[in-house]
């Protein structure tokens, strides 16, 4: 079953000119919040592959997918993998440059060795990342034991997924944090998949809900934002008395639903904060949580 899924969003006038000129894409009006700076947010066909004549995969009228399997449920592609998939193919593919993916998702408990979001395409094997969630309450490297984060079963997290396929790296930020970078499998022709893909003692039943689906594409490469590092510098001891404790006099409180600019400043917490890239507040992306988004000033 195919289906259209229009991703919004753009940025870098001057790069989505001459991309949608080549025909590699078109861009939507700005939606949603990239990690790091020069993209353009692009839309795209995509296809839904569940096992044969089989329901495992539905989507509501604000975007929200569920995605379900059981262990016993036969190989979408009999004879060419491992298990049964409910996942979304996209059809943005591409061989160079940095593309990047971005959701919201939730992974029920007990959730094993799925797949649930891959980039497809690498010349030493047929991915070039997989992000398996595993029964220790965490998304994994593959099945391996390199974990990019923990707790993930039944709570929302944020993920944005960016390859620079002329560097052959991959950079996994969760809530806004950089986690984890890895090496790609080599050049091939890319797509972004998410979803559920079963593999060999996969949990009895998975479900994962996925929202907020968002693609971007870039020339040249993606090396990670400074504002999103998982190690943030720490500041000087200070040498005179601390400084006052912000009040709502200073700022208007943060609050979901609002578009804000650059250097727009808000009070959270009891803390104030100054925005780093303009976007649309949404729960969940509170300063404190987002901080590719919000600085502490």
């Amino acid at each position: 079953m195919d289906r259209r899924m229009f991703l919004g969003g753009g940025a870098a006038a001057a790069a989505t000119a001459a991309l949608a000129a080549a025909g590699l894409w078109t861009a939507r009006p700005a939606q949603a919040v990239a990690i790091g700076s020069g993209w353009a947010e692009v839309s795209g066909d995509y296809k839904v592959h569940q096992p044969p004549n089989m329901t495992r995969h539905t989507v509501d009228s604000t975007g929200l997918h569920h995605f379900w399997l059981y262990d016993t449920d036969p190989s979408t592609f009999p004879g060419q993998d491992s298990g049964p998939r409910s996942e979304l193919r996209f059809l943005d593919e591409y061989t160079s440059g940095s593309a990047q993916f971005e959701c919201d998702m939730k992974i029920a408990s007990g959730a094993h060795r799925v797949c649930v979001q891959q980039i497809f395409g690498g010349a030493t094997a047929a991915t070039a990342f997989m992000t398996l969630a595993m029964n220790t309450d965490s998304i994994n490297y593959y099945d391996s034991t390199t974990r990019i984060h923990s707790p993930v079963y039944d709570q929302w997290i944020h993920l944005n997924v960016v390859h620079d396929a002329d560097a052959g790296k991959v950079y996994v930020y969760v809530n806004g944090q950089l986690k984890n970078t890895f090496n790609d499998r080599g050049d091939n022709t890319h797509y972004f998949k998410c979803g559920i893909y079963g593999r060999t003692g996969m949990s009895q039943r998975t479900d994962v809900y996925i929202k907020n689906i968002h693609l971007y594409r870039k020339n040249g490469g993606a090396s990670p934002s400074p504002t999103a590092s998982s190690s943030p510098t720490a500041s000087p001891s200070p040498t005179t008395s601390p400084t006052p404790t912000p009040t709502s006099t200073q700022a208007p409180a943060w609050a979901a639903g609002v578009a804000y600019r650059v250097g727009d400043r808000v009070t959270y917490g009891g803390l104030l904060y100054s925005c780093l890239q303009a976007h649309t507040s949404q729960t969940g992306w509170e300063p404190p949580n987002v901080p590719a988004l919000w600085q502490a000033v």
